[in-house]
């Protein structure tokens, strides 16, 4: 499963002397002789003996070169924002809003991030939380809950943390026809899932390369932007496992106040 700064340049001056023909005698080569008049010009007459003079003609106080920024390709990508983002998710544009969430990370985790372009594991620390909750909440809104790095962090922790399932359950591995059950990467972009379908599985985007290994990854998914996400989401778990140790308490309670012959009946469920 992420900017370099404009620079100015000056256009270089190139000067070239084209010679139309050669002289076969001893006769002294041309000559540029300056002289100067009352408006403050300098003038340069070329003296030969093969052609008659011509005068160029050089204002002393010429404007020195204007530099020139060079415009933008047509073709080159917009420059990543949050409005850019909220815009192609709006839009439902998932592959290009997957291209603008890597650039967006290239771009807030600094310096040496956007001369590299792209992000070590070390630099996600420098990431905002403020920043990497609004890219979540973009991805979250605009896929109805099903996208989102809050959701793979909680996928992430159902498969306790192991990669290679969390892969899977997130589609990024695909099962091989095989006789053994195997599996490997999708190819990257053909392979994986751009539009949101009934069977486009749950946290399959935003994506994040692995391929230099999960340590990126990782350390995303632990920062403390979801921290307290998870932490809801652990209460939440631990909230509906003491409900369902209430009810079924209840229930053992239930049955032990029932008459003895329905205590004693077994449902046959055979037909």
């Amino acid at each position: 499963m992420a900017n370099a700064s404009l620079q100015s340049f000056l256009l270089p001056q190139h000067h070239s002397f084209v010679s139309t023909g050669s002289s076969h005698d001893s006769s002294p080569p041309a000559l540029f002789k300056p002289s100067t008049n009352n408006s403050g010009n300098i003038s340069f007459r070329l003296y030969s003996n093969t052609s008659p003079s011509v005068t160029t003609t050089s204002t002393a106080n010429s404007s020195a070169p204007t530099p020139v920024t060079p415009a933008a390709p047509a073709d080159s990508p917009p420059t990543p924002s949050i409005d850019l983002l909220s815009r192609q998710l709006a839009a439902r544009d998932y592959r290009q809003a997957d291209e603008t969430t890597r650039a967006l990370l290239i771009e807030l985790a600094g310096e040496s991030a956007r001369r590299r372009g792209y992000v070590f594991f070390s630099e996600v620390q420098f990431i905002s939380t403020e920043d990497l909750r609004t890219i979540d909440k973009l991805w979250k809104e605009h896929s109805n809950g099903k996208f989102g790095y809050s959701v793979q962090r909680r996928l992430w922790e159902k498969s306790r943390r192991d990669f290679t399932r969390f892969f899977i359950k997130i589609g990024w591995m695909k099962k091989l026809d095989t006789e053994i059950e195997q599996y490997n990467y999708r190819a990257f972009p053909d392979e994986f899932m751009w539009e949101m379908k009934d069977d486009t599985p749950e946290g399959h985007l935003p994506l994040t390369n692995a391929l230099r290994g999960t340590q990126l990854l990782g350390n995303i998914l632990t920062h403390p932007a979801f921290e307290e996400e998870s932490q809801e989401d652990q209460a939440t778990a631990e909230s509906a496992i003491a409900a369902a140790a209430t009810a079924q308490s209840k229930d053992d309670n239930k049955g032990r106040d029932r008459p003895k012959f329905m205590r004693d009946f077994k449902p046959d469920y055979s037909f």
